[in-house]
């Protein structure tokens, strides 16, 4: 077993590249000894090839063949212990380093250029705020969500909404199937739809026959609030992929519905939402959990994004 030198990581850069190191099959742990005046005492232990263990040194973390215990902040463990599932470059820090987030949790953020630079190949951007500019860089407009015939799935979209308005599953799977069918009586069945039921498709929530491009934008403004719930829930049901969730403002309850992987939420005062991540023009915050509580890590950058704006600038000024 090998040791870091704690003495290495006093420079913030280190601990990122300590991280970073887990994607080429190092095994970092932390062994907690205890707390003390705040700070967290540990030893810190890393395994891996013989290249890797080199590469680390000539980063500039020195390695040990004994433990060397240590006090740490929890900033500090944090960092070291932070998992990234997708990693996405947005931008470089302070010190030149590159500045990722994990994709594979929900991100929250302010700027509608961050939500553009994360858009995924297959993504679907419901918009409660009223900004069609998504339109403008290639998503295809669609009425509503498009709800399957499919007996199973029906049943999981009728108990969404039979546990949003307090009505039997039974019920509501009846006239969501009868509206889709066409069937509401003849001489044998007779079926009665529902208030629910009939508000969801008025307010086209849900559509029938309509298939989603790979990025597609649905235009939820003025939606009532109750129906607003049900869009975010039926969402994730009917579409895998990445979510991209525009709001007026940082709805308390929003993430509650929308804890998944590959989401982004694009909101005003996204500090206001519990998200693991939040991307804002100037810095970026993450929740890590450490010992069960969420510890923040903030770290200033420059937006790839930026980069980019001044690179067009730069090359239009010689045109």
């Amino acid at each position: 077993m090998t040791y870091v030198d704690p003495r290495s990581l006093r420079d913030p850069l280190k601990r990122i590249y300590l991280n970073a190191a887990r994607k080429f099959g190092a095994k970092i742990r932390v062994r907690v000894l205890g707390e003390k005046e705040g700070y967290i005492e540990a030893i810190i232990e890393v395994e891996g090839s013989r290249d890797l263990i080199r590469a680390l040194r000539h980063l500039g973390i020195r390695i040990s063949r004994r433990p060397i215990p240590a006090k740490f902040s929890e900033r500090a463990i944090a960092e070291i212990l932070e998992k990234i599932s997708e990693d996405v470059p947005i931008g470089l820090g302070e010190k030149g380093e590159i500045i990722r987030v994990d994709i594979a949790k929900p991100i929250a953020t302010n700027s509608i250029e961050a939500a553009f630079f994360l858009t995924q190949e297959k993504s679907l951007w419901i918009d409660f705020a009223g900004d069609p500019e998504p339109l403008d860089i290639g998503f295809e407009e669609i009425d509503g969500l498009p709800i399957s015939r499919s007996e199973t799935k029906l049943h999981n979209l009728a108990s969404v909404i039979a546990h949003a308005f307090g009505r039997s599953e039974d019920q509501i799977f009846r006239a969501i199937k009868a509206h889709i069918t066409g069937i509401m009586q003849d001489e044998e069945i007779q079926i009665t739809s529902t208030p629910e039921v009939e508000k969801l498709f008025k307010w086209r929530v849900v559509v029938e026959n309509e298939a989603i491009p790979r990025r597609a934008y649905i235009d939820f403004t003025g939606l009532p609030m109750t129906l607003q719930r049900v869009a975010l829930r039926v969402a994730p049901m009917i579409w895998a992929h990445q979510l991209i969730v525009a709001l007026p403002s940082p709805w308390s309850w929003v993430m509650r519905v929308l804890r998944r992987r590959h989401t982004v939420i694009l909101t005003p005062d996204p500090q206001k939402l519990d998200a693991p991540t939040i991307i804002l023009d100037d810095r970026v915050i993450k929740k890590v959990a450490l010992a069960g509580e969420a510890t923040v890590i903030e770290r200033k950058y420059k937006p790839l994004w930026h980069f980019a704006r001044s690179l067009l600038n730069s090359q239009g000024s010689y045109t």
